[in-house]
């Protein structure tokens, strides 16, 4: 299908997961303890749909903000391998409005996963309601999924990658427990 080519692009791959693993670590520190707690209201869908937003507008400022850097400082570089005497020439070309544009559309990409990642958990925590924690549970086992797909972007260990988000899940949860952020 063509309306979906761009998530198997592979320039898009890692800020598809990047949004996604942001997303859900979000909720899961956001929204665990009210999740767990017994006695509270657990997940709603107001609750999903304020978390999710928080995740996106973050999401969407911090990508865009990193890519825009390092998309410059490659601009940077080049003017000094073009031995251009006058710095920031090349930003106020139509090279400088592309990178711009280019990172807005990252940091979209980025933040429209982010708030799906982090729909997710809340979501299926709605769902199933009993017991309190397998929503949680389910959740932090897909962290761990998207963790070993992250490490085939870059050609790193999907194991070691896997069970290094799954115990962050774990750990981003039990801290949401603690601070109970979300009552």
């Amino acid at each position: 299908m063509k309306a979906f080519d761009f998530i198997r692009h592979p320039n898009n791959r890692l800020d598809i997961v990047a949004g996604l693993i942001d997303g859900i670590l979000n909720a899961l520190t956001l929204a665990a303890g009210r999740l767990i707690h017994a006695g509270g209201e657990g997940a709603t869908l107001s609750l999903a749909v304020r978390v999710s937003v928080a995740a996106g507008a973050t999401t969407i400022f911090v990508f865009f903000v990193a890519h825009y850097a390092q998309l410059r400082v490659e601009l940077v570089r080049h003017e000094r391998e073009l031995n251009l005497m006058a710095h920031g020439k090349l930003a106020a070309t139509s090279l400088g409005r592309s990178v711009f544009f280019e990172s807005l559309y990252k940091a979209l990409l980025a933040a429209s996963f982010s708030l799906a990642g982090a729909l997710f958990p809340l979501i299926l925590c709605a769902w199933l309601t009993s017991p309190p924690w397998l929503g949680l549970a389910i959740t932090i086992i897909a962290l761990g999924g998207l963790g070993a797909l992250l490490a085939k972007t870059f050609y790193g260990s999907s194991l070691t990658w896997g069970v290094c988000l799954f115990v962050g899940g774990i750990m981003l949860t039990f801290v949401g427990m603690k601070l109970d952020l979300v009552g």
